[in-house]
């Protein structure tokens, strides 16, 4: 398949996704967009892809909306303040109920809109020269769809911290890792291997146990503790007989574990 804004490509049960605007730190407009619709729809229907790998090519992951194009919006729109579409629907995975495990890979800069894919992603780690920074207030916007979107996977006061600094401070890999924004740092060069080799670890497990799994932490986020803690056996037992019999047929699949 060939898009004008992105890679994609299908292996080994691993679906990756490269964000390919380098000239524009990866920016995303209306095009992007469209074409991660198409390829989110793909993915989920996809019988043998069984998980994502979303990374980015050149020297960003994403500064997020191409502020040169007008944005989100189409050249040459004029709107009203609240006739804005979010763009989350389109490029999310979540949102566009994409239930096989995403490991974003982080490099350089990740910026404002960069948050729609990184507080979707199941997995997020990130490269050494990685830095995340939220620059809308700076710039005289609010910041609200982003800092919002990643409660629930770093402390409120760390968001907070992030949005209110704008463009003055940025959060360093060694602090993305300290305040859960990641959960691992690799060297730049090893960045998409251990991404991938993430990614295998995901395939060589039973996919109805795996996105069972992923489908059932996303929407207790949703609900009040208690419900979400009540709802919880549905999904085991919607899954665990369908997952049972996939690893029969799967076999036995023995590795030495390793510790983080």
């Amino acid at each position: 398949m060939s898009y004008e804004t992105i890679l994609y490509d299908e292996s080994e049960g691993i679906a990756t996704i490269t964000l390919n605007r380098p000239e524009r730190l990866n920016a995303f407009n209306r095009q992007m967009g469209a074409e991660l619709s198409e390829v989110w729809k793909i993915i989920r229907e996809s019988k043998t892809v069984r998980a994502v790998v979303l990374q980015a090519e050149g020297r960003a992951f994403s500064t997020g909306a191409d502020v040169k194009v007008g944005g989100w919006r189409k050249s040459g729109e004029r709107h009203g303040p609240f006739d804005e579409d979010d763009p989350g629907p389109t490029i999310g995975p979540k949102q566009n109920k994409v239930w096989k495990p995403v490991i974003c890979a982080v490099n350089g800069m990740a910026c404002g809109g960069a948050f729609y894919w990184l507080n979707e992603a199941d997995i997020l780690i990130c490269s050494e020269d990685a830095q995340f920074f939220d620059s809308h207030v700076s710039i005289g916007k609010v910041s609200a769809v982003e800092p919002i979107g990643l409660l629930g996977r770093v402390a409120h006061g760390h968001i907070l911290r992030m949005v209110l600094m704008g463009l003055d401070e940025r959060i360093s890999a060694k602090t993305a890792l300290q305040i859960g924004l990641v959960t691992e740092v690799t060297k730049n060069e090893d960045l998409r291997q251990r991404a991938r080799d993430i990614a295998l670890l995901m395939v060589s497990k039973p996919p109805t146990a795996i996105q069972g799994t992923v489908r059932a932490m996303w929407e207790a986020l949703d609900l009040p503790h208690s419900a979400a803690v009540s709802n919880a056996l549905k999904y085991a037992q919607l899954g665990n007989a369908i997952g049972a019999a996939e690893l029969a047929e799967m076999g036995p699949n023995k590795r030495k574990w390793t510790e983080r």
